[in-house]
């Protein structure tokens, strides 16, 4: 992964300097509301089993290239933790899902001339590990459920922000992104039971996890703020040349 994104930097490089305007490269880190969402789960009766909200983070390197102006395209290299959380009226016990995974972004960004752009792209999401805890009074465990889950995804994500210019060819950016996974990434329910297994699905007796029967797809969901540092080769995007002339 690493080397993929060092040759695609050497590669926007030698863009620049043949046809593109500007190469933009960074760093940049996001903190971010996080979800799995699940049918089987969430008509799953409160007493049993309900979403408790979570939080993930990401962070890493970011390249773009723009063509001119106002349009280019933008690659993240991140890694990221995506986590769920989940209790029970009944007993309220403490349980969370934690998905650690390695994000790569691929966006369309047109940005305006004041520094503020938009993005929409798709991200590829290779999954590397996922944990499960669960805690109610002394009993407290925590275990992999890695072998529950798809080994990636391919998400839809948008983001709005503004690159603030600090000078030298630096800029800080600031961003809120939205995104959600459009395949199904299986995984686990509130009490760490694969969802994909027919034995849970199809248990009756037990009625912390009575599903009839019926698999339902797991999606992820998020929305973050993004705070960046990144620096430019070449004409920086939006910024208007200054066409004036020197006084005689």
């Amino acid at each position: 992964m690493k080397k993929l994104l060092l040759i695609s930097l050497l590669v926007a490089a030698v863009t620049v300097k043949s046809n593109a305007q500007s190469l933009v490269m960074g760093i940049k880190g996001m903190f971010a509301s996080t979800w799995l969402i699940n049918a089987n789960v969430s008509d799953a009766p409160r007493a049993k089993q309900t979403y408790v909200p979570a939080f993930g983070e990401s962070y890493g390197l970011s390249a773009a290239i723009f063509f001119n102006k106002k349009l280019g395209i933008e690659m993240n290299f991140f890694y990221s933790n995506h986590r769920q959380g989940y209790t029970g009226d009944d007993t309220e016990y403490e349980a969370r899902t934690t998905v650690s995974k390695i994000d790569i972004p691929l966006f369309l960004k047109l940005k305006s001339e004041t520094g503020a752009y938009f993005e929409i792209g798709v991200q590829y999401s290779s999954i590397t590990q996922a944990r499960y805890r669960y805690k109610l009074g002394p009993v407290d465990t925590n275990y992999y459920v890695t072998q529950h889950f798809a080994k990636n995804s391919i998400d839809g994500i948008v983001g709005i922000g503004i690159d603030i210019e600090l000078g030298a060819g630096f800029a800080l950016t600031t961003a809120l992104r939205f995104w959600g996974s459009l395949t199904d990434i299986k995984g686990v329910d509130g009490y760490g039971n694969d969802l994909s297994d027919d034995t849970v699905l199809n248990q009756t007796v037990d009625t912390r996890y009575n599903y009839e029967g019926n698999y339902k797809p797991t999606h992820s969901a998020a929305a973050g703020f993004l705070l960046g540092l990144t620096y430019t080769i070449g004409d920086r995007p939006g910024k208007k040349k200054d066409t004036s002339q020197p006084a005689s």
